[in-house]
């Protein structure tokens, strides 16, 4: 699962919630890029970040796309977050036998501006969380840095700062992770994403 590296982090604030990842790739020990997408957007209001295998991960967001648009399609609505969850746990789920070597996490906010965050092993098996999650290879030391600094009902700029000091902190004590971040912040007036520096080294 660590092969091509990787981290993501989630965190959740007031009507608000924040999803950051590094963006580098790697096989093993070696690094081949630094521009790698980790998050995949869904829609406004609800994000997808997957670490494992590259090919996997390719192949989950494709099909995710094409059950997404299905839905959209013949309920002529977006998709909510619950929905999506039970969607992706299915799909895990059925290929149970040859497994997809990804871990996921989801964050969201439902019609009524309310928290989604949720995390899921490789078999689709679902851990909610109601203030942050964490994925990757150096997820534990990520989640002991994120609860030290994480506080409830965070504003968005709080948010920001927040998450950027936890996953710089924790791509620090991490070989296969790094090589720059990129951090979503999706609040009921839109997504703002903005790019932080870490260690390329």
């Amino acid at each position: 699962m660590d092969y091509n590296g990787g981290s993501i982090i989630i965190m959740g604030g007031k009507n608000c919630f924040a999803i950051a990842s590094d963006l580098r790739f790697g096989l093993d020990n070696f690094t081949k890029g630094h521009a790698t997408p980790k998050i995949f957007k869904i829609h406004e209001k609800l994000f997808i970040g997957m670490i494992g295998l590259f090919g996997d991960i390719s192949t989950i967001r494709q099909m995710l796309e094409y059950k997404t648009s299905i839905y959209s399609l013949k309920k002529s609505e977006k998709i909510q977050p619950f929905g999506f969850s039970s969607m992706l746990s299915n799909l895990l789920y059925h290929h149970r036998f040859g497994p997809f070597l990804v871990e996921t996490v989801l964050a969201g906010l439902d019609e009524k501006d309310n928290l989604f965050i949720e995390s899921k092993d490789i078999l689709g098996a679902k851990s909610p969380s109601s203030d942050f999650a964490t994925i990757g290879s150096c997820s534990e030391s990520l989640y002991g840095i994120c609860q030290v600094f994480w506080k409830p009902e965070m504003n968005l700029e709080e948010l920001f700062k927040t998450i950027s000091s936890c996953l710089v902190l924790g791509l620090n004590r991490n070989c296969i992770s790094g090589w720059g971040g990129i951090v979503h912040m999706v609040s009921k007036d839109g997504v703002v994403s903005k790019i932080i520096q870490t260690r390329m080294d």
